[in-house]
């Protein structure tokens, strides 16, 4: 497992991910929800109208923890 296409900053990974339209946007977006709710991790979602920008931290250890980089794992799936 690699995030080489995510950055840390401030104890947690980032990523931009761009789309051509909003409809795009969406249907990505509720993939990544998706994700959350099955892994019990969420993430900040910055919604715009063709790209995403997704944030993922460890609230409760205040880092980057393993359920962060599963998280970008499953994200780094989701094909579009």
């Amino acid at each position: 497992m690699t995030n080489t296409d995510w950055n840390e900053f401030n104890n947690k990974l980032e990523k931009t991910f761009k789309f051509n339209d909003y409809n795009e946007v969406v249907a990505f977006s509720n993939q990544v929800m998706q994700i959350a709710i099955e892994l019990d991790h969420h993430p900040e979602i910055h919604i715009h109208y063709n790209f995403v920008k997704v944030y993922i931290t460890d609230y409760e250890k205040g880092t980057v923890s393993e359920k962060c980089h599963w998280f970008i794992s499953a994200v780094n799936k989701i094909k579009f």
